[in-house]
């Protein structure tokens, strides 16, 4: 039996945002939804795929089936960040030589960049007591690093959490004597603190790492940060990406899948960790419907995105936003800290419209109808369409004008130069003698293919040949002129 740590208590400090460690198998499928709230009645999330096993050259199935318990429910993003957190606390507190682990449950939340409150400590002991209850089911997909061979796991992350609230902290200290208060701890479960012992482990630069702001920025990067050691340049089928390494539902088309990729894209090129790519680049065609993305690494120069912070008691603009419309400052506070930015503002926009047609749904209680659609997201009403969506509709409009608008130039452009050719071929026949443009006739029909002179000669074709005759010696006649400058050369 492993023996508990002698816990020596220390005031809570601030744990510096450098290096910390990522296990290789978290780091490649997720071990959390990518959104903040699940579809009712989503017990389970499943992510699978098939890779190459280096030793034997065989295609391995792999599968990640996540369940949560009755009260805690599944992961999200923000557990998933306190995964990586404790991953740094470990390695700070013993450099991942015990699985029992002391810590401060504020330092914690300072790694976070969540506020000094009680609501985010809440959120803390939340987390922790959600990873008690989930259970990972790898098959055939946890690499051990030991045998060198995927297996199959099942387990929880964390075995044992324990917490001392600091009144409780306080009467231990005032019993035993003790001249410092009892820190929290958390054991990790064997599996996973084998595969640390085992350095199957890289680093996490989390000073980039906790300046992204959405799950999918921070999920590509954990994934994407171990796999570039094969290469600077990264092929992956885009469903198989998207789908079972990052999280997105199977049920997007290739389209949906890049609309809600965009946004993480975005932000790692502008961190510098992806170079920026075009779309004709970024994507590849395979079939249709199938498509490639290509990532390559970035250079790491482009300006970084400013550091995360804490809330302060000033209102933040979407504080703001929703107070504005009548949602007390509390109640837009909490829900400004446990939902997207991007998800919220889709919410305003949508009870905006609502309010507008004076919509008896906001009619009565406006800022609880606008409350209850952010808290239990609410779906989208027929007949909204939102600003970002107008946008992107009235871009394409645009752009299929403009593609019309070029192919009506290069319409008129080619009838020009076609009505040119032919008045300098007219011309040109015009200077002939009757011999030479027979000489020409006959060059035109042994010049032309099988076929043409099969036609020529079929007897059913004979009304037409006349008309033949004369196409075939304008294209040799056009040919000529080319060649000795009275015409430009054809395009290519």
């Amino acid at each position: 039996m492993e023996s508990e740590p002698v816990i020596v208590e220390k005031q809570p400090e601030h744990l510096p945002r450098t290096f910390g460690r990522d296990e290789l198998n978290l780091a490649e499928f997720p071990s959390a939804a990518i959104s903040h709230r699940l579809p009712d009645g989503c017990k389970e999330l499943v992510y699978q795929d098939r890779i190459r096993d280096q030793g034997t050259g065989e295609m391995v199935p792999r599968k990640l089936t996540i369940t949560g318990d009755a009260t805690h429910g599944l992961p999200t993003p923000l557990d998933d960040d306190v995964i990586v957190a404790l991953m740094y606390v470990t390695k700070e507190a013993n450099d991942f030589t015990s699985r029992v682990v002391p810590f401060s449950r504020m330092a914690v939340v300072d790694l976070l960049g969540w506020s000094h409150n009680g609501q985010s400590l809440r959120r803390l002991d939340e987390s922790l007591n959600r990873w008690l209850g989930v259970t990972l089911r790898y098959h055939n997909a946890w690499w051990d690093k030991s045998t060198q061979s995927w297996v199959s796991e099942n387990f929880h992350i964390l075995d044992n959490v324990t917490l001392y609230e600091q009144q409780q902290a306080r009467r231990i200290k005032r019993n035993t004597a003790q001249g410092s208060l009892p820190l929290s701890t958390f054991a990790w479960n064997d599996v996973v603190f084998r595969s640390f012992q085992s350095e199957n482990l890289k680093r996490l630069d989390l000073s980039l790492y906790f300046k992204l702001s959405l799950a999918p920025s921070k999920r590509a990067y954990r994934f994407l940060d171990k796999r570039f050691y094969r290469g600077q340049t990264l092929r992956f089928d885009l469903r198989d990406f998207a789908c079972e390494h990052i999280g997105f539902s199977r049920d997007y088309t290739a389209a949906k899948i890049k609309e809600k990729l965009q946004p993480a894209l975005d932000e790692l090129e502008a961190i510098g960790f992806l170079e920026p790519l075009s779309r004709e680049i970024r994507y590849e065609k395979v079939a249709r419907g199938e498509w490639k993305i290509v990532l390559v690494q970035g250079k790491g120069k482009t300006l970084q995105l400013p550091p995360v912070q804490a809330e302060t008691s000033e209102p933040t603009g979407l504080i703001t936003d929703l107070t504005s419309r009548g949602v007390n400052k509390s109640a837009a506070a909490e829900l400004v800290q446990r939902h997207p930015a991007e998800f919220i503002q889709a919410k305003i926009e949508m009870f905006d419209w609502l309010a507008e047609k004076q919509d008896k749904r906001v009619s009565k209680n406006p800022a609880g109808y606008l409350v209850k659609s952010i808290a239990e997201d609410y779906a989208t009403i027929k007949g909204f369409v939102s600003k970002a969506e107008r946008q992107r509709q009235q871009e394409a409009k645009q752009a299929k004008e403009r593609e019309a608008d070029e192919a009506r130039r290069r319409k008129h452009q080619q009838d020009a130069t076609e009505r040119k050719e032919q008045k300098a071929i007219t011309a040109y026949r015009a200077t002939l003698t009757p011999e030479q443009l027979a000489q020409h006739e006959a060059d035109a029909i042994a010049q032309a293919d099988e076929e043409m002179r099969r036609s020529l000669d079929d007897p059913g074709m004979a009304r037409f040949r006349k008309t033949l005759v004369h196409r075939m010696t304008d294209d040799h006649l056009r040919t000529l002129l080319q060649a000795d400058g009275t015409l430009p050369p054809a395009a290519e």
